[in-house]
């Protein structure tokens, strides 16, 4: 199967984020005291963390998408940790945009994006410990959004926990995730790709169904910030892939004992 929808939709992904990106001012260049610049948006806001997350989730998701076609399936179930928490953290923050104010964990998850990067060892040893915004407060905004649609809250959070723990594995790198590199044909490790089909489609079908996630994601994203055009498109695409067989996994080819 050639994944024609999923193909499809991770290239009008762009589209999605110029016209995401659209709605904040423009980035300014702000120069560097030791020399250089970097460009940062005027304003500190939900919406500017929302642009920067969006653009690494598409980044990423598409990264993860070139490297299960070239069978390099364990980097790529990596990369889709990766656009998983970056789509999870565009719903966090969706929430207290949707519900007018943020509350104590968006606020923080907000300012702690924009904090300095410390300029030496020593002036990271020097800080307080940083404790950050955790997954538990992010799944939480998912689960009141989920009630809020009639959806059975606790479950989410139950699925979410069990995916992310399949997916951890990958950036752990995990004993089961290195042994999926092991063949049996010459008794070594595949490290410039996976040599079986069946292995490559299953990589190339959560593939699938993360874009599933991160079109969620920036739908609505979308549709906090009233584009209701882009809305009705990521929503038709994100429908379509669903409606499909790509992300079911339904025509994986059938298990090779030699790999």
């Amino acid at each position: 199967m050639d994944f024609t929808l999923t193909n499809a939709a991770i290239d009008a992904l762009d589209g999605a984020a110029s016209a995401l990106a659209a709605l904040l001012p423009r980035p300014e260049r702000v120069e560097l005291r030791w020399g250089g610049f970097r460009w940062e948006y005027p304003v500190r806001s939900p919406e500017v963390v929302q642009v920067g997350k969006a653009v690494r989730t598409i980044t990423s998701v598409r990264a993860a998408w070139r490297l299960a076609e070239e069978g390099s399936t364990t980097e790529s179930a990596t990369l889709l940790r990766v656009a998983s928490d970056f789509a999870a953290e565009i719903v966090f923050l969706a929430e207290g945009i949707l519900e007018g104010k943020l509350n104590a964990a968006q606020q923080k998850f907000v300012e702690d994006y924009f904090k300095p990067f410390p300029t030496d060892p020593d002036e990271l040893a020097a800080r307080e410990r940083e404790y950050y915004v955790g997954r538990k407060d992010i799944v939480a905004a998912h689960a009141r959004l989920a009630e809020k649609a009639g959806i059975d809250g606790e479950y989410l959070e139950r699925l979410v926990k069990y995916l992310n723990k399949g997916y951890d594995a990958y950036v752990h790198g995990s004993y089961a995730t290195s042994m999926e590199l092991f063949t049996g044909e010459d008794y070594s490790f595949m490290l410039r790709g996976h040599g079986s089909p069946r292995a490559k489609y299953i990589a190339k079908t959560a593939v699938a169904g993360k874009l599933h996630e991160v079109l969620a994601a920036l739908e609505l994203m979308a549709f906090t910030g009233g584009q209701q055009e882009l809305v009705e498109r990521l929503a038709s695409r994100r429908m379509e892939l669903h409606a499909s067989r790509e992300p079911k996994g339904l025509d994986c080819p059938p298990y090779q004992t030699a790999v």
